[in-house]
C-alpha cells in the first residue's frame, strides 16, 4: 500500500468516525427530549389525575370520592360537580333537606381537598331556608381553579 492510499483510507475512517459520533450524539439528545417531554406529559396527567377535558375545552371533575353524598345539619348535598372553564371554576349540587322539619338559612363552608387531605380553597355558599322534602341547586363559581380536586366537605359559617 502506498502512502497516498494509507491517507485515502485513514481519512475516510476519520469520516466515518465524526458522521458516527454526530448520529449518537443527535440520538442521544433526541431520546433525552423524548424523556423531558414524556416526564412532562406524565407530570401533567398525575397533576390532573381527577379531570377529563371535554370537547369544547371543559374541565370536568372525575373523582367519585368528591361525588359522594354530604349531609349537613338534615341537609343532603348531592349531585356534586366541579368545572373548569375560561378561568371560572364552578361548583354545582342539588341540597335536599331530608329531615322533618325545615332546615338552612345559612351560610356554610365547602373546603375542597385533594388527593392527600390538603385545602386547595374554601367557598362560602349560601343554603335556602328548605322545608321537608324540598331541594334547590347548589351553585357557586370563582376564579380559583380547583378542577382537580379530590373530596370537599361541609360545616356551618359560625
Amino acid at each position: 500500500m502506498t502512502k497516498k492510499e494509507k491517507q485515502r483510507i485513514l481519512i475516510l475512517v476519520i469520516i466515518v468516525a465524526v458522521i458516527a459520533a454526530v448520529m449518537i450524539i443527535s440520538m442521544s439528545r433526541r431520546g433525552r427530549q423524548e424523556g423531558e417531554n414524556s416526564g412532562t406529559e406524565n407530570e401533567q396527567v398525575n397533576k390532573e389525575e381527577f379531570v377529563q377535558t371535554l370537547d369544547d375545552g371543559t374541565r370536568l371533575n372525575t373523582s367519585t370520592k368528591l361525588q359522594e353524598t354530604k349531609t349537613l345539619e338534615g341537609l343532603e348535598i348531592s349531585n356534586f360537580q366541579v368545572t373548569a372553564k375560561n378561568n371560572e371554576t364552578q361548583l354545582l349540587g342539588t341540597i335536599t333537606n331530608t329531615s322533618s322539619t325545615t332546615q338552612g338559612n345559612f351560610l356554610a363552608n365547602v373546603k375542597v381537598v385533594d388527593k392527600e387531605g390538603n385545602e386547595l380553597t374554601t367557598v362560602q355558599v349560601l343554603i335556602p331556608e328548605l322545608a321537608p322534602g324540598e331541594s334547590t341547586p347548589l351553585i357557586s363559581s370563582n376564579t380559583f381553579d380547583y378542577a382537580n380536586a379530590y373530596d370537599f366537605s361541609l360545616s356551618r359559617v359560625k
